[in-house]
Parts: structure tokens; sequence; C-alpha cells
């Protein structure tokens, strides 16, 4: 695991990369307006992305990444032995651009997995601006569903809170792992997971943090702490 002082120079360095798209994610009407509503509610949300996926980035777009940062932040120097990444449900690219950041490695074959265009079209916006190394591809794609490779990790977040019947199908969760997965969710999405893990896979790690936003971020975050809760499986051979 990162130290602190390690964890605040990532924090710091990858505040740079997202002012850098800050047309992205520059707060609207439309997203302050979004981002009162769920705050208002306090539930989790089902978002229609054909309507609001630019209101949705601009609201959460940033917050998401700094929770990803912080959970990638817990596989240390290992994430950059991953070369083969899907980032399943990758909606706007929040967590394809962080482990970007983070991995640094020309060789990475990341892929991207969503069922709203909208969304899918501005992580190909935001991954253009970021200029991080590695080949990108955003495919639409409704899941589950099998993708047809194995990949080194899979990545997801916030999208098995939305597709909850999903955790409880074991079929149904199995198209979703590569030979490891890392999640970032709500706490009790995280809890249902690990409570009906296939037998097939196991626990690497869980971790629960709150994350420090940059004073340079606040603007578009509009809070200065962020709660994240992660886990990372794998799946078993023999």
């Amino acid at each position: 695991m990162e130290c602190v002082e390690g964890q605040t120079r990532h924090l710091e360095e990858f505040a740079k990369v997202l002012l850098g798209c800050h047309h992205l994610y520059h707060p609207t009407t439309d997203s302050i307006a979004l981002l009162n509503t769920v705050k208002s509610r306090r539930q989790i949300e089902i978002f229609d992305y054909s309507r609001s996926a630019d209101a949705f980035t601009r609201a959460f777009g940033i917050r998401n990444s700094l929770k990803c940062l912080q959970a990638l932040l817990n596989l240390g120097t290992a994430i950059h032995r991953y070369r083969r990444v899907c980032d399943l449900g990758c909606g706007s690219g929040a967590f394809s651009l962080v482990f970007a950041y983070l991995a640094g490695n020309p060789d990475l074959e990341l892929h991207g997995l969503d069922a709203s265009e909208s969304q899918l079209s501005l992580g190909r916006q935001l991954m253009s601006a970021a200029r991080l190394p590695g080949r990108f591809a955003f495919e639409q794609r409704s899941l589950p569903a099998r993708i047809g490779y194995l990949p080194d990790l899979a990545i997801s977040s916030y999208w098995f809170c939305e597709n909850a019947h999903v955790i409880a199908d074991p079929e149904l969760f199995d198209l979703m792992v590569g030979w490891e997965l890392l999640i970032v969710d709500y706490e009790k999405i995280v809890d249902r997971i690990e409570s009906c893990l296939p037998k097939h896979f196991s626990v690497l790690a869980r971790h629960s943090a709150d994350v420090e936003i940059p004073a340079v971020l606040t603007e578009f975050v509009a809070q200065e702490k962020a709660k994240v809760h992660s886990i990372h499986i794998r799946r078993v051979t023999g």
C-alpha cells in the first residue's frame, strides 16, 4: 500500500491531469441540479445516461476518478504488471483514466465497455485530452456479456449497484471477471459481493478509506472528502 506521502503526491499530480480535461468536467446548471438532487435523496441512483451523460460526468466524474485512484493505489507496484485491462460499465472513463495514469505503461491495452454511446463518446474525448500512454478502445456493449477474452484485470466502478441481480447469479458474475476484478462501489454493494462470491473466486483484499479532495478540484467536486469502498478478487484455478 502507498504511504500517505506517496498518496498525496499522486493526488496532486493526478489533479493536474484532471484539470487538463476541465472542459469535460466544469460544472453546468444541469450538473449542479443533478448533484443537488442526488444529495437530497440519499439513496442509490440509477441514471438515464442517454439524457444525462454530460451532466452526470460533470457532477460525478472527478469524484469517481479520485475514488478509483485511491482504490488502485492499494495495488502498489503490481499495477504495472497488468497489460490487458477491461473497464466494465466504463461510463465516461473515470476508472480507465486513472488506471492509465498510474500504470504509465505504453504497452497497456485498455478496453472500455458500456451500453451508453453518449457516455462512451465522453470517455473517448477524456482519454484523448489526457494523452496518457497505452492503447484505448471504447465499445458499446450491453452487460453482462461474454467479452471474448480473459483480461489480466477487469475494473468496474458503480456498475454493480445498478445491476445488483448479477451479484447473486454465479453464471452472470463469471462473465464480469477476468483473472482478477477490482470493484469500487457502495459499501453495502461490496458487502453483498463478498458474501455472494462464487466458490471459484477468492478475495485478495478489501479496503475502505477517505479521499482528501485536492483544493484545486473542490470547485468541480463541491466537497472536501469522499469515502471509497473497494474489493479486489481473483479467479481460483485448479
